[in-house]
């Protein structure tokens, strides 16, 4: 009976002579089906990082049934992404079979989105580049063309499987893995580096390198996945991220280590966006989700366990060196890999390489760069090699200023490029959704990281522990920050609300980070000490991840890749804002307090800096008694300081989600019935 109340519907709006029926038409026929919740496919945690990645739209039809889905059944309730569909009716009577094409229009050049996928239904009526309107707050961005080609690379089957698949899925999640690795790697071993090179002002370089050359490529690689063949973007990324290991490994002083540091994270950016990008093209709608959640899963990991790996190499016989040695030995283990297992994919043909070079926005991306940079130059050198009001200092500071407001002007007015091509997506901007997302991932990534690489050096102080036993305290951090990663997929499939996490995570940075500002001195015990950790790593976990699925949800299709170079700006440059900032309270304040302490001793600053480095300094091999307790309190209260920045982060956090809106993420899935 409900058949034949679609088909008295559809053929009430239809027009006569078999021509397209009208979308009113569609919309009476989907409304009329059963609504049911999202299938168990997108309830668990890799449910929820199908949208992590470009969402692929699926319709599956049957006879005149017609249903609309995402990649796993997701989709907010008030804005429904904007689909291009292609379409050749045949009517009722015909014999032949029509087919549909849904296409990604073609990306704005950030990041690569997956090429057209084709599925046959049968007697499927026509739905043509229908627009569906985005909620009330968010603006509609600049259109962008189709793309004059696009190979479709999502077939009802892998174009890569059996041992081969297997090979290259280890590959790319192995190189994800020492990605997130050597991001936090470095916390461990700057005693040691301290040591060996001295120049403890420019501790902080080692930190914030990685991730500042990180930040100023990531947009340039969305660029280049999005319109050169990727396998071959990936492979220069890998030796790029090589040859920096190489040189972090061989280093003979500071000044080289730092260069290695950048140039390793410049090459493990594009390390990471292969990996989303191979994903991306290489496996079909359904199981996208799991091999996606997969890559940010092992790139958490790795960064969470970066300070306990980088410990066991400083107290091993191998030294420092080989913990940016072991890049190299992976790389070349899975060389062959790369070379013979990954597969050419072109995900722009028919445009000549001219043509796409010169769509690209050198320009916006070198000021984009550039406002880094000297970000970085100004605030992690002012107070260490330059005092603040030295020439250089403030010459540097007067560089970030101009170079972000031509930043800004560039990109608003699209000089030199187009509003399609320019390459930081600043038409999201005027959604209040996505600005409030890239607030607070930027405000999550402080909890990680400031805790990785100042507890550590806590209990080295502290209670004397060697690197690997420091590193090892932080497992309970670790354990919970993973655990409430992936618990927070589970959790927002179940609630729906986005909004609401984001307020509990806040809370807890906020809460934990208080704690550690408050009581992280010599005389709390250790218990306690876990305990504030493990408050903060609830939050840092809940929202770590999630700012991805939530963003590329609340743009259309064909601006996903927009929204996602947005959430990864925010990750990567938080990381370095927090590291730059974090290293700067760290080093002005301990240098201050262990100079009042040591007033009346004859250790030079040379010797004050060097002790700030780690406990294996001669300051703390001479000292004793009640003047080594003062000097160990002296650094506890500038690490307390530090937390500071995560207390104001959790603050930062909690404010952007009370902005959020109130809103369901997932809608209900309207389904197609017997």
């Amino acid at each position: 009976m409900r058949q034949q109340k679609m088909k008295k519907t559809l053929a009430k709006d239809s027009p006569a002579n078999g021509d397209k029926p009208a979308w009113g038409a569609w919309q009476k026929l989907l409304d009329a089906e059963k609504r049911v919740e999202p299938s168990a496919d997108c309830r668990g945690f890799f449910g929820l990082f199908s949208v992590l990645w470009p969402l692929e739209a699926s319709f599956k039809a049957e006879g005149r049934r017609c249903v609309y889905m995402d990649i796993e059944g997701l989709a907010t309730e008030n804005e429904i992404p904007i689909i291009d569909i292609d379409n050749s009716y045949t009517s009722p009577s015909s014999t032949s079979t029509s087919t549909t094409s849904i296409h990604h229009r073609q990306n704005d050049g950030r990041n690569s989105l997956p090429p057209s996928a084709t599925i046959t239904p049968s007697e499927t009526p026509s739905i043509e580049k229908e627009t569906l309107p985005l909620s009330s707050d968010e603006e509609a961005p600049p259109s962008t063309p189709s793309s004059p080609s696009s190979p479709p690379n999502e077939q009802e089957g892998r174009q890569v499987s059996g041992f081969r698949w297997i090979l290259v899925c280890v590959a790319l999640y192995v190189t994800t893995f020492v990605y997130g690795l050597d991001t936090t790697i470095a916390a461990d071993v700057q005693g040691s580096v301290v040591e060996a090179f001295g120049h403890v002002e420019q501790l902080a370089w080692i930190g914030a390198g990685f991730p500042l050359g990180s930040v100023s490529c990531i947009l340039l690689y969305g660029v280049l996945y999005g319109n050169f063949n990727m396998k071959w973007v990936y492979a220069a990324a890998v030796i790029l991220f090589s040859v920096g290991s190489a040189v972090c490994g061989a280093a003979p002083n500071m000044t080289a280590l730092i260069v290695g540091r950048v140039i390793a994270g410049s090459g493990g950016c594009g390390v990471f966006m292969g990996c989303l990008n191979y994903f991306t093209a290489l496996t079909t709608p359904r199981e996208r989700a799991t091999y996606i959640s997969g890559t940010g899963f092992c790139w958490g990991i790795g960064a969470v366990l970066g300070p306990v790996i980088g410990g066991a190499f400083v107290e091993s016989s191998a030294t420092w060196r080989w913990a940016f040695y072991i890049n190299l030995i992976i790389g070349g283990v899975f060389a062959p890999i790369y070379v013979f297992g990954l597969p050419d994919i072109h995900p722009v043909v028919g445009v000549s390489v001219r043509d796409r070079v010169m769509k690209i926005d050198f320009l916006g991306l070198l000021l984009g760069a550039g406002t880094w940079v000297t970000f970085c130059m100004a605030f992690t050198m002012a107070g260490g090699q330059w005092p603040w009001n030295d020439g250089r200092t403030i010459g540097m500071i007067v560089a970030f200023g101009v170079i972000i407001i031509l930043y800004a002007i560039q990109q608003t007015y699209s000089i030199l490029t187009t509003p399609e091509d320019r390459s930081f997506p600043i038409h999201l901007l005027r959604s209040r959704s996505q600005v409030l997302l890239f607030i607070a991932t930027a405000s999550n990534i402080s909890a990680l990281f400031v805790v990785v690489y100042f507890i550590p050096i806590y209990f080295q102080f502290v209670h004397g522990d060697s690197a690997i036993s420091a590193a090892v305290r932080l497992l309970p951090f670790v354990v919970l920050t993973v655990s409430f990663n992936m618990a927070a997929g589970h959790l927002l499939s179940r609630i729906r609300y986005y909004m609401p996490i984001f307020l509990v995570a806040g809370f807890f940075i906020t809460l934990g980070s208080a704690l550690l500002t408050a009581y992280l001195d010599p005389s709390t015990p250790t218990s306690y000490i876990y305990g504030f950790t493990v408050l903060t790593a609830v939050g840092a976990g809940l929202t770590l991840q999630i700012g991805y699925a939530v963003a590329s949800l609340k743009v259309e299709p064909a601006q996903q890749g927009g929204a996602l170079a947005m959430q990864n700006v925010s990750q990567i440059g938080g990381t370095v804002l927090c590291l730059v900032i974090a290293g700067q309270i760290f080093q002005s304040e301990a240098t201050k307090n262990l100079t009042s302490v040591l007033k009346n001793t004859n250790f030079t600053a040379s010797d004050i800096q060097n002790a700030i480095a780690g406990a294996q300094s001669t300051i703390f091999e001479e000292i004793t008694g009640q003047l080594r307790d003062q000097a160990i309190l002296a650094i506890t209260k500038a690490m307390q300081k530090a937390f500071i920045l995560v207390c104001v982060g959790g603050g930062v956090h909690m404010l952007s989600a009370l902005g959020m809106k109130r809103e369901k993420l997932f809608g209900e899935i309207v389904t197609g019935g017997a």
